[in-house]
């Protein structure tokens, strides 16, 4: 209740008669929507990616893993003509993509809809990227999602996409009262109603604003109806010793659509090349591991943070590797990587509430591994 968007929400919500519950423990969150049965939903990706790859597990489980690879593309191709659609009320799906969608319709999406209590009008994701084809894959089984964008120091929302005009990958127009422009570097300036006036230090304050804009932190591009679409964070982008820059997330997010992977974290400052520490999903391996009717590793199941090397995840994890790799230059491809455990003991200490990277800390944990990279 702390995080100013959460508060802000619940106050509105309480406000207005509604019903809100409280899970104490996240991983409750997938099994509780049964019963709660909510009409809205505020969530950040991981929980989307979480349910997701529970359909899948549950798809492969069943023999039945191929067809629900086509019916998740179909899904997400549903989801890239409604955004046509909003933008031409007269565009019209092909016959055989609506007989498709109708066939998965009761094959698969009802039930998802069904495991995610039935009356979903709209899903609110925020706190960290939303992949488009994650996106589009809820709109097309019948579940939109509006995307926002902002910070404590804009009192949350700055941007956001509306009912109607939704479009994957960005997170909306700045919403009545503020305003948004790009500096030349990149940056996402905000100006409005819910800025702050400026932190109590007043010697933070000449770096945190310009031209009476605060400067979020971000980077971003306006498209030409002036939604934003984010890049990464200022503070990521890398720098290599061949005076490479390369923002990390669009690869830290390529790899992280993994269901196996939690986090990825891109590393090279100063370095000759880029390397890359893949933080698992312990609950996602146990449960991969399971269905393979094998053991698992102990490394899994082992306090604190180390490394695993088991042969079975490095494989699988290759091919993520390799299409993140296939969407970048040649020099920002990773070399080397290492598949990283974080133990429940340790999981605080590197991830947050909202389920966010926090990622200096990680790289300074794992500072002797990752030397071993460039050696």
């Amino acid at each position: 209740l702390t995080h100013v968007l959460g508060r802000a929400l619940q106050l509105i919500c309480v406000a207005n008669g509604m019903r809100v519950a409280h899970l104490s423990n996240p991983k409750q969150v997938v099994q509780a929507l049964a019963i709660l049965k909510p009409t809205f939903l505020v969530v950040v990706p991981r929980v989307l990616e979480k349910i997701q790859a529970a359909a899948a597990a549950s798809a492969r489980e069943k023999k039945v893993e191929p067809i629900w690879s086509v019916a998740s593309t179909v899904a997400q191709k549903w989801g890239r003509y409604l955004e046509t659609r909003d933008q031409d009320p007269s565009a019209r799906a092909p016959l055989g993509l609506r007989m498709q969608r109708a066939f998965f319709d009761r094959l698969f999406y009802r039930r998802l809809r069904a495991v995610m209590g039935n009356r979903i009008e709209y899903l609110l994701s925020g706190a960290a990227t939303l992949q488009p084809d994650l996106a589009r894959f809820f709109r097309g089984i019948g579940v939109p999602i509006i995307e926002g964008y902002g910070l404590t120091e804009t009192t949350a929302p700055l941007t956001g996409g509306r009912p109607g005009s939704l479009v994957a990958g960005s997170v909306g127009q700045p919403l009545p009262g503020n305003a948004v422009r790009i500096a030349a570097n990149g940056e996402v300036l905000a100006q409005g109603v819910g800025v702050f006036a400026g932190y109590r230090d007043e010697a933070q304050n000449a770096q945190a604003f310009v031209d009476g804009y605060f400067r979020t932190g971000d980077l971003g591009t306006l498209n030409a109806d002036g939604s934003l679409t984010l890049n990464g964070r200022l503070k990521h982008v890398i720098v290599t010793s061949t005076g490479r820059t390369v923002s990390p997330e669009p690869w830290e997010q390529s790899v992280e659509s993994h269901p196996l992977v939690a986090h990825a974290a891109l590393v090279g400052t100063d370095r000759p090349y880029l390397t890359a520490a893949l933080v698992i999903d312990p609950e996602a391996v146990t449960e991969w591991f399971r269905t393979l009717g094998e053991s698992l590793p102990a490394e899994v199941e082992a306090p604190g943070v180390t490394v695993c090397t088991d042969g079975r995840l490095e494989v699988a994890l290759s091919g993520a590797v390799d299409r993140a790799n296939a969407t970048v230059s040649p020099a920002e491809r990773v070399q080397y990587w290492r598949v990283i455990v974080v133990g429940s003991d340790r999981w605080d200490d590197f991830v947050t509430p909202t389920m966010k990277l926090k990622r200096q800390a990680l790289i300074d944990e794992l500072q002797p591994i990752l030397d071993e990279l460039y050696r």
